[in-house]
């Protein structure tokens, strides 16, 4: 539940030093640059406080301002290929005062707002520092050519009744700024929960 005081901000990373797919944010789907999608089903999501798009390129501001949402400009140096979403979230969090941060990927443009509400709610709900958002994939699936669901000398069972294995979506990240920003201090990691309760989408 949430609290009066408790701010929520959401971002959304946009670089655009993109290696594998060149400027990937801003390519036509359907004749909308990509990041439209998510901006759009964002600015129906009445729980943020503030939202922003997080970039090294002023490109963006002008979506920005129709959304009537925030640019915040990455420094340079956050902005290459070897950058992490640690790294890029730490410094936004430490310049932009939330409670909660809920990033949105640009690159998954079907998000709906209903699952971004249903992601916050949840987040607040069950008081999780970390939420990750997942997708369950019910098939047999091995790590280091062992076997994680199934085992090799018993009948295989229909894959409808196997324990799913949950895969990273990542389209929805949920973090309290203050227990991502305390992992950063002493793991120098934070994306995947650290010391905290973490919890699945």
């Amino acid at each position: 539940v949430r609290k009066k005081s408790m701010k929520i901000v959401g971002m959304i990373p946009a670089r655009m030093g993109s290696q594998r797919v060149p400027r990937k944010n801003i390519r036509l789907l359907n004749g909308r640059p990509m990041i439209d999608y998510v901006l759009e089903s964002a600015s129906k999501v009445s729980i943020f406080d503030e939202v922003y798009v997080n970039s090294e390129d002023e490109i963006f501001t002008d979506l920005c301002d129709f959304y009537g949402f925030n640019f915040y400009q990455r420094p340079k140096r956050l902005s290459s290929h070897t950058s992490t979403n640690d790294q890029f979230a730490e410094d936004f969090l430490k310049k932009i005062d939330c409670d909660v941060l809920i990033q949105m990927l640009p690159t998954s443009p079907f998000l709906t707002s209903e699952e971004i509400n249903n992601f916050i709610s949840q987040m607040l709900e069950e008081n999780f520092d970390t939420l990750i958002s997942v997708e369950d994939k019910q098939i047999a699936c091995v790590y280091e050519d062992n076997p994680i669901n199934f085992k090799r000398l018993i009948p295989n069972p229909p894959s409808q009744t196997m324990q799913p294995i949950k895969v990273y979506a990542t389209a929805l990240m949920g973090w309290k700024s203050k227990t991502f920003l305390e992992n950063m201090n002493q793991y120098s990691s934070a994306y995947h929960g650290g010391k905290g309760k973490t919890g699945f989408f």
